[in-house]
């Protein structure tokens, strides 16, 4: 009786046709474990003499074992891949030692997390990770793209809504309108939160023009939250606000058209079922979506969270250069996760470090080039040190600099004066990159916006520079602390009273009305606290006072325009009374007054001051504003 032949192979080579590496014949054998389907692995070679005289209890139990060390050795592979690339948090990115602006990191990190993402017919991405070891046809059924609405899951289901609707078409301005307003993004919005690749935005626009109804639902959320930004760079007497807007008062006019963009861009995403399906610009329009509350002092911190995770969902986590994307794609993912990490760090840091974790990511920065300069083949004409900024600049500076403000608000000791010292050069060698940066040719030259962003990071620097030395304010031993503060305040108020007053810097009146009047605010404090200290003598240096009295006299005359404004002035207005000059024709010394008549007038300035937490300092929305005698 001849014995049948039993095959050397694994049944899974055997089907594939190729190679099996193995020893033993037990499964799985080499070739499936590098393959990816360890689990499916299975050999025939049984002696069937053996295998009759063996009891069912027997073979029950070695079928067990079999499949135990199976699991165990996809289980291990499995942990061990996830250890490697751990779940990423907002703090990510490259350290802000090893990052220069205008050159690329280059980051070789090993073991970096991989995977691939899956495009559905509608055009809505998921990532998926690659694993280790595993079964490759379990994870695919286990990912496998679904249509419709997943079941139980019904927040913000818009059943059968695919398609863009004419409800929502209709809430765009006219087209000369629309026109205008997006020109005012890509002209204010677009250099100092660089999200979008332009020219891609340009060309999706112009199909939208031929054919309205082809946009995308996230690409028409995109289209919204662009306008509702535009229309906060719109200078009052502009003639569109009265077009669009139905309310007498320009101030007002702004903040209902903002909402009202804003909240058309939410009804988009919410058509879209943006909670459970997704693409790049789905991402893109919730970060600016986001950056725009922030700079309408309203509340964000959930959809933050939202916008993260979904971020996450499609790979932004991920290094593009591990993707399946091409580059101008990778670029905008880079500039997608830098922003997020912006937000959320200055986010989680002025609401008292709700999530005290790190992102451990390992995503290069954005490249620092103009988006011309970005083609699908290569990247042209990278910039030096030396060159003049880009459209990436800004965002790049800023990105460093909220990791700053992160840790100045970490100190939580006066006694910290050496890692004070510390980042106090930090700060000095960030405001001499700026300057290298900004004025290597003469600043008058460089485009308007360069201008802005020049003034604006010098704004923040200063700002951070005034909470690091505060704590050493009035103490006698570290005068060089009054004296920094005193040099940053005066900058800031200087700076502001260009943006506010010159021309050619009308379009960020938004700036000016949130942020630059809050730094404003705080920097007159400073001032006062000095001077009531005896610290700052005002016959000595009565130009100081003189630019603190202006400065005031602009929070006051915008304060029917900004909530901002309208705060700061109630507080300082009764304080600055007892600091007019006697006759500034004449003379430029100030009326005689002791120190203690500031804090006669406002009791509550020194506590202000002092004891409000720095984290509360970074931004209006958290400040407790508070008057001589209520709270505003």
């Amino acid at each position: 009786m001849s014995s049948r032949r039993l095959p050397l192979s694994c049944e899974n080579c055997r089907q594939r046709k190729i190679r099996c590496i193995t020893s033993g014949y037990n499964a799985p054998c080499d070739t499936c474990s590098r393959r990816g389907y360890a689990s499916s692995c299975r050999f025939r070679r049984q002696d069937p003499y053996e295998a009759a005289a063996r009891s069912p209890d027997a073979t029950n139990v070695s079928s067990l074992e079999d499949l135990l060390r199976r699991n165990i050795a996809v289980t291990t592979a499995l942990l061990d891949q996830r250890n490697e690339a751990r779940l990423p948090s907002p703090e990510s990115s490259s350290p802000a030692s090893q990052i220069a602006t205008g050159e690329r990191p280059s980051q070789t990190v090993p073991n970096q997390q991989s995977g691939r993402l899956v495009v559905s017919p509608s055009n809505h991405v998921r990532f998926i990770p690659s694993n280790g070891l595993g079964d490759s046809e379990l994870i695919d059924a286990m990912h496998e793209t679904t249509s419709g609405c997943p079941t139980g899951f019904p927040f913000f289901e818009q059943a059968g809504a695919s398609a863009v609707s004419d409800e929502l078409l209709d809430m765009l301005p006219p087209l000369p309108q629309l026109e205008e307003l997006k020109a005012v993004y890509f002209e204010v919005f677009s250099p100092i939160f660089h999200i979008l690749h332009d020219p891609t935005f340009h060309a999706t626009y112009d199909e939208f023009r031929q054919n309205p109804k082809s946009i995308s639902l996230p690409c028409l959320a995109l289209l919204f939250v662009i306008l509702s930004l535009s229309v906060t760079a719109l200078d009052e007497s502009n003639p569109l606000l009265m077009h669009l807007g139905r309310d007498p008062s320009p101030g007002a006019n702004i903040r209902s058209l903002s909402a009202k963009y804003r909240g058309a861009a939410m009804r988009c995403l919410v058509a879209d079922n943006f909670m459970f399906r997704h693409n790049l610009c789905t991402v893109q329009c919730l970060v600016l979506l986001i950056y725009a509350i922030n700079h309408s002092q309203g509340p964000a911190w959930s959809l933050l969270g939202t916008a993260l995770h979904i971020a996450i969902a499609i790979g932004c986590a991920v290094d593009p250069a591990r993707l399946n994307v091409n580059r101008i794609e990778a670029e905008e993912r880079r500039r997608c996760w830098a922003a997020l990490q912006m937000l959320y760090t200055i986010q989680n840091t002025c609401l008292g470090n709700l999530m005290p974790f790190r992102i451990d990511s390992h995503v290069e920065l954005p490249a620092d080039i103009e988006d011309d300069d970005l083609t699908l083949d290569t990247y042209r004409n990278l910039p030096s040190k030396g060159d003049a900024p880009t459209k990436m600049t800004y965002l790049l500076y800023k990105f460093r600099l909220y990791n700053l403000a992160f840790e100045i608000c970490q100190l939580t000791s006066p006694d910290d004066r050496a890692k004070a010292d510390a980042l106090g050069a930090k700060i000095s060698y960030e405001q001499q990159c700026h300057f290298t940066r900004f004025t290597s040719r003469p600043l008058a030259e460089l485009e308007p916006y360069h201008q802005a962003h020049y003034y604006i990071l010098a704004n923040y620097t200063n700002h951070l520079t005034v909470l690091l030395h505060r704590p050493w304010l009035s103490d006698n031993r570290y005068k060089q602390s009054s004296d920094r503060c005193e040099h940053a305040a005066t900058i800031i108020l200087s700076n502001f009273e260009k943006l506010y007053s010159e021309p050619i810097f009308r379009s960020y009146r938004w700036y000016v009305d949130g942020l630059g009047s809050f730094y404003a605010f705080f920097s007159i404090t400073t001032l006062l606290v000095l001077h009531g200290n005896g610290q700052l003598d005002g016959q000595a240096r009565p130009e100081t006072i003189i630019l603190l009295l202006r400065c005031v006299e602009l929070l006051v005359n915008n304060a029917s325009r900004s909530a901002v404004c309208s705060k700061a002035a109630a507080v300082l207005e009764p304080v600055v009374q007892h600091l007019n000059p006697v006759d500034l024709t004449a003379s430029q010394y100030m009326s005689p007054i002791g120190e203690d008549v500031i804090y006669t007038a406002f009791p509550e300035l020194g506590n202000m001051f002092f004891d409000v937490p720095c984290e509360q300092l970074l931004t209006p929305a958290g400040f407790p504003w508070v008057t001589s005698s209520s709270v505003v």
